[in-house]
């Protein structure tokens, strides 16, 4: 068996090899410590994760298990779902190193989350008016009466 260490090898008794020298390590160089890729953001301004953050502080979410936590990915995915009638407030901004990024003015982004909890809202009440009409018309048509019928007794 042999060992390499520096390229010098050496015969051992019973036919087994070793190097001679040690291998010379070479000290490398310090590498210089890394500069941020990223700056600082204007004043006023934030990312969508500093979003969810104050959303979560502000408990302006509430999930189904009772918790006020805002996901990060919560925010980009209604950032990226946004209708067109209420597009998300991101824009692109310059950071302090001069890079472009997608930020935006964190009450902006406030106000808009707090429009869609009531878009939301009100999705919720039409749909279980939907429901109240289909469910008085069913049972309309149980008793035999006609739907005009149902409809002149809601209305009164």
């Amino acid at each position: 068996m042999a060992r390499r260490n520096d390229g010098e090898v050496e015969e051992l008794a019973g036919g087994e090899e070793e190097f001679a020298g040690a291998v010379a390590t070479e000290e490398k160089p310090k590498k210089a410590p890394k500069e941020p890729k990223r700056g600082q953001l204007p004043d006023g301004y934030g990312t969508p994760n500093d979003l969810a953050k104050v959303l979560t502080e502000r408990q302006l979410h509430t999930a189904k298990d009772g918790s006020h936590e805002v996901k990060t990915q919560m925010v980009y995915s209604y950032m990226n779902n946004a209708p067109e009638s209420d597009p998300f407030p991101i824009q692109e901004v310059t950071d302090s190193l001069g890079n472009p990024r997608k930020a935006l003015v964190i009450e902006e982004g406030v106000a808009w989350w707090i429009r869609k909890n009531e878009r939301a809202g009100a999705r919720k009440a039409n749909a279980a008016e939907k429901a109240e009409k289909k469910a008085a018309a069913a049972a309309a048509k149980a008793n035999g009466e006609t739907a005009e019928v149902a409809e002149v007794v809601e209305a009164e």
